[in-house]
């Protein structure tokens, strides 16, 4: 049975194998058949379109040549269409290049529906009419302008006969009028004489009037410089006053703590204060600021407050004038909500090696917090920058001794000093900003080469226990001179 079963299967399986194999081979057959169906169909398309193109461009030409005939008609655009034509034909060209140039025979009037072949000879022969009645006319108005032209030389004729007679006429009211003239120009040299005397006369009035104006205007003139005197007078009263108030306190000393380095004064955010501004600082009773010693000098670390900032000591005042509540403090290249501006002239030498240090100052008064505007060279350039928002003006000395000045420097500077006192600038010498400088610079840097100072070099002070008496003699204690050379005798 079970042998039986797997023939049963084997044989099931045969047959399916057969039946793949013969619908694989039908739809093989199938597809082949569909695809060349296809390609046929699509050629046949194909040349359907081709024919139906070409029937068009018949039918086209076909309409195009009836219209030329007479039947149908053509527009405007058609009608320009035909010389631009590219259809292909060649003949078909030419015929409507023929065509455009025929119509082109009939006016502007005619319409392009009515342009055709049938239409031109009636026109032509129309036209021609209508130029044979133009002639017709034409001769005869030249012979009605002939007859008048001899009217007119009749006519004419008889107005010369009549003028010839006029100018018998005329020259003999030419002799009469020569005889008037004669005598009014005899009239008229004597009018011209009596009006030369008249004009001498208003000559010499007016001379004296010139003389007289002349002398009012030198009046006039020496009034007028009396004023600008007076005007540069004023203005000179005005910068003098400006120079007293030029150094004015900006704040006070408020507290002092830590052995007298660090003070708290009364400016802050609010007076836009910032850290690192150095301020002198004088005492609270000096009255003039002017002539006021700088005792000591602080530079700004902390901003505490809205008018409260804290301050380092940079340069320690003497023991006989401490730092104390209600001393003043300044400084000329700080002013509260602004960066103060200051303009440098060319010539200034702080060193005294001749040779200009405007480099240098310039440095300087930047890292003292001022801003330098203007820098103004002996030809002037810089001078437009000069503006009354600057707070100063710096200037050199001309050295005159014992060598040439130099006029057009000299020029210069005047002129420049002179738009500074226009624009209420301050002028100072370079030798007032190089004390400022030192006042506050100084107190933090340390020359070196031939501008070294003993002073910055004390000797250092020693942790150990100092083996002299304490107690000083009197004469170590009745000067700060005396009290430093007693410290450097008790240090080691």
């Amino acid at each position: 049975m079970a042998a039986r079963d797997d023939s049963v299967i084997r044989g099931s399986l045969i047959a399916c194998l057969i039946f793949l194999v013969l619908s694989l081979a039908l739809n093989f057959f199938l597809y082949r058949w569909g695809d060349v169906e296809s390609q046929t169909a699509a050629g046949a398309k194909e040349r359907l379109q081709t024919t139906q193109g070409e029937l068009q461009s018949l039918q086209s030409q076909s309409t195009l040549l009836k219209a030329m005939l007479g039947v149908g008609g053509l527009t405007q655009a058609q009608f320009d269409q035909l010389t631009s034509s590219t259809g292909g034909d060649p003949d078909i060209e030419a015929i409507e290049q023929n065509f455009a140039r025929d119509m082109s025979y009939f006016g502007p009037e005619v319409d392009p529906q009515n342009r055709n072949y049938p239409a031109l000879p009636e026109f032509l022969v129309n036209a021609i009419r209508s130029r044979n009645v133009q002639y017709g006319q034409a001769r005869d108005e030249a012979t009605q302008i002939r007859t008048q032209a001899e009217s007119d030389v009749e006519v004419a004729r008889k107005a010369m006969e009549v003028a010839e007679a006029g100018r018998d006429a005329a020259n003999k009211k030419l002799e009469e009028e020569q005889a008037k003239f004669v005598e009014d120009r005899t009239r008229m040299n004597k009018q011209a004489e009596d009006t030369r005397d008249s004009l001498l006369k208003t000559s010499k009035d007016l001379t004296n009037v010139r003389k007289k104006i002349q002398q009012d205007l030198a009046t006039f003139q020496k009034r007028e410089n009396e004023l600008l005197s007076t005007i540069n007078t004023q203005l000179i009263e005005l910068q003098k006053f400006r120079s007293d108030n030029f150094e004015s306190t900006q704040g006070l000393v408020k507290y002092v703590v830590r052995d007298g380095n660090v003070v708290t004064i009364n400016l802050g955010s609010g007076d836009a204060l910032r850290p690192g501004v150095t301020f002198g600082v004088i005492d609270g009773d000096e009255t003039r600021l002017q002539d006021a010693k700088v005792k000591a000098t602080i530079q700004v670390t902390k901003i505490l407050g809205t008018h409260r900032a804290e301050a380092r000591v940079v340069a320690r005042p003497e023991l006989r004038y401490p730092i104390i509540p209600g001393d003043q403090i300044y400084s000329p290249f700080w002013a509260p909500g602004r960066r103060v501006k200051i303009a440098l002239a060319w010539n200034i030498d702080v060193d005294g090696d001749e040779r200009p240090d405007v480099e240098q100052v310039a440095s300087m008064v930047q890292a003292a917090g001022a801003e330098v505007s203007a820098t103004i060279q002996s030809d002037l350039s810089g001078l437009d920058n000069l503006t009354s928002a600057v707070r100063f003006l710096v200037v050199g000395e001309v050295d005159d001794q014992g060598e040439e000045v130099d006029s057009q420097s000299v020029q210069a500077i005047g002129q420049i000093k002179t738009k500074a006192k226009e624009l209420g600038v301050t002028v100072i010498p370079a030798w007032k900003l190089q004390a400022y400088l030192r006042t506050i610079d100084d107190s933090l840097t340390t020359p070196l080469g031939s501008a070294i100072r003993g002073e910055d070099f004390p000797p250092l002070p020693s942790t150990a226990p100092s083996r002299l008496p304490n107690s000083l003699p009197k004469m170590f204690q009745e000067s700060d001179e005396g009290f430093q050379q007693g410290n450097k005798i008790l240090e080691p």
